[in-house]
């Protein structure tokens, strides 16, 4: 199993330190199911002409949620969006009605954080929430070393610098609330590089699902970091008011909630948490929310605030009209009773069919290479690692190929059906035709031999990797296994620097011998091609199901010039360039299995 890195020795001396760990027992259902709770009070929130923020002064308080969830039948688990000694009070009434309680986004006097042990297994830990999933180098010009960034510094960044500066943030903030005895630190964030989180010491992942992208894809990184890092649970929290984008018009906009918790129940997760919308509405992320039917902030002309910031005297101006529309987006107004009724629903249907303990069965692995950085998608305007001031100089920094080829196998594994909200897009729910497959994240190039050969048939490569000899070795013993591994070239590159379109034969682990890996050695970098065709002798369709006459391009990538080392019955060539037939895609039988 996968160990997380120990960068220090005083990391050493924290790990061996005692400190509270609360342990999780899953309540009859199987599963957690709860909703958010806001302190906010009635009034404008945020103001702005298209983003726009009200709370109604019907919502619920914190202490009268308590009593509601119980009453509206909204789960087993409130998350206390709460500080200080409030915080300990609500977790202390949700004990006393039989609920479970998470601390989100909270603060507390560690005389306050040691008496949470006091609540036994109602209280489930710690949510940092977002805390670090906004870019790992935004706003940082300064590097692990104290030194500024220079433009030669940005042209030569490492992938690793940036890792090492991340975790170490992270892991500060996860050690300071270990010592004050929080109990199990959680992570809600929408990023592609929650594995890092879990890597510094989270201790469950609960994936920001909507913001996230595929649900699918969501699932399978929380189940694969769950197997890797042996965790006690993974969860989801659903920001579907906020993220799901359909517009209210649109008949499945709420029956898209009913089928995340659905999806999240199916693949594994054993915590679910709808975000807002349940107590009262908070989102204007459609254009047809009832929040636009409330007073807007105006423009830089019309008022004495600019922007969000509005002024006070502003802000009261708005109340006379506002109070009478505040029951479009209250606690009793139609969205948000439609929000109770859709969670109580579900919460009945996991009493009477608790989900099972254990994980859903994945055969499939989608590796998440060492030192992947990226975010979801292919956002050529963004940075790996949202290092902005690295990208400046480094155009290798900005998304490129090995973004668009995890994107790629995502739409074959996840495939999202184009027309499941037609008119709309459906951005967020992937299928399984292949059945269930987890990401498997080599972050700090922990992933051993035997977890691969007792977890996956298939092993799959497609983002950025950087790879290593102990890495290399792995994989070599996999396949020897049994195991089949699907790989590029550039994923055996040791670069650490993301010259992932300019890397040199002396780049690759082993200087391109992968004979024990695969039987085949790369001597040096060849033309870029721009077609490949399926290699067939009779026009038939081969094991990919390409034949000869059709191209699949422009490509216009290098060919790595190859040597065979074992007998030519190991070899089947299946995609070759269309000019000189030169090998593109080559299944290799290796030991019991193959590359």
């Amino acid at each position: 199993m996968s160990s997380r890195k120990k960068t220090s020795v005083s990391a050493k001396k924290a790990a061996k330190k005692k400190y509270f760990t609360n342990t999780i027992e899953l309540p009859e259902n199987g599963v957690f199911v709860g909703s958010g709770v806001y302190p906010h009070k009635g009034g404008l929130y945020v103001g702005g002409r298209a983003f726009t923020y009200w709370t109604a002064p019907e919502n619920p308080k914190f202490h009268e949620i308590v009593q509601l969830c119980l009453k509206e039948n909204q789960g087993n688990l409130l998350q206390f969006w709460a500080k200080h000694e409030e915080l300990l009070e609500l977790m202390k009434e949700a004990k006393d009605a039989g609920l479970y309680s998470v601390a989100f986004y909270s603060d507390a006097e560690e005389k306050i954080s040691k008496q949470f042990k006091k609540l036994g297994t109602s209280y489930l830990g710690y949510d940092f929430g977002e805390r670090f999933s906004m870019g790992i180098f935004r706003g940082v010009d300064t590097l692990c070393d104290g030194t500024k960034m220079t433009k030669k510094k940005a042209q030569n960044m490492s992938l690793r610098d940036a890792a090492d500066l991340f975790m170490g943030k992270v892991k500060a903030w996860v050690d300071d609330r270990h010592e004050k005895d929080w109990g199990l630190v959680m992570a809600t964030s929408a990023n592609f590089y929650i594995d890092y989180e879990v890597a510094a010491g989270v201790e469950v992942p609960c994936t920001e699902d909507f913001p996230f992208g595929n649900l699918t894809t969501a699932s399978a990184m929380n189940r694969g970091l769950f197997r890797s890092y042996n965790l006690p649970i993974w969860g989801s929290h659903l920001a579907h008011e906020w993220y799901s984008y359909l517009p209210h018009k649109n008949p499945h906009k709420m029956e898209s909630l009913k089928t995340a918790m659905f999806l999240k129940y199916m693949t594994g997760a054993k915590m679910i948490i709808n975000e807002s919308g349940n107590w009262g509405l908070q989102s204007s992320l459609c254009e047809d929310s009832p929040m636009h039917t409330m007073p807007r902030g105006g423009d830089r002309l019309s008022n004495p605030g600019t922007g969000r910031a509005l002024s006070d005297e502003f802000k009261a101006s708005l109340m006379p009209a506002a109070e009478k529309l505040f029951p479009n987006i209250g606690y009793r107004s139609p969205v948000a009773t439609e929000y109770r009724q859709i969670i109580s629903d579900f919460y009945n249907y996991t009493k009477e069919n608790p989900a099972p303990a254990g994980q859903p069965e994945a055969v499939i692995g989608i590796a998440k290479g060492n030192l992947d950085l990226a975010g979801i998608g292919t956002a050529m305007n963004g940075a790996i690692a949202a290092a902005y001031d690295v990208a400046e100089y480094n155009p290798n920094w900005i998304p490129g190929a090995p973004e668009a080829g995890f994107q790629i196998l995502e739409n074959v594994l996840f495939p999202r059906p184009k027309t499941m909200f037609y008119p709309n897009k459906n951005l967020h729910f992937g299928a399984t035709p292949y059945g269930q497959a987890d990401i498997v994240s080599f972050a700090n190039d922990n992933v051993t031999a035997d977890f691969l050969i007792n977890n996956y048939k298939v092993l799959i490569f497609s983002g950025w990797n950087t790879c290593s000899d102990k890495q290399y070795k792995v994989l070599c013993e996999y396949v020897q296994a049994g195991g089949k591994l699907c790989i590029g070239i550039p994923h055996l590159s040791k670069d650490m620097t993301r010259r992932h379109n300019t890397f040199k034969l002396e780049d690759l682990v082993n200087q391109g011998d992968f004979s024990e890996l695969c039987g085949l050695k790369v001597t040096k970098q060849g033309r870029r091609f721009y077609w490949a065709t399926g290699y067939t002798l009779d026009h038939k369709p081969n094991a990919m199901g390409m034949v000869l006459a059709r191209r699949l391009g422009i490509i216009a990538a290098p060919l790595g010039e190859l040597e065979f080392t074992n007998p030519p019955e190991n070899y089947e060539l299946l995609a070759v360039d269309d000019e000189d037939m030169l090998p593109v895609i080559v299944r290799c039988k290796s030991g019991k299995g193959e590359v």
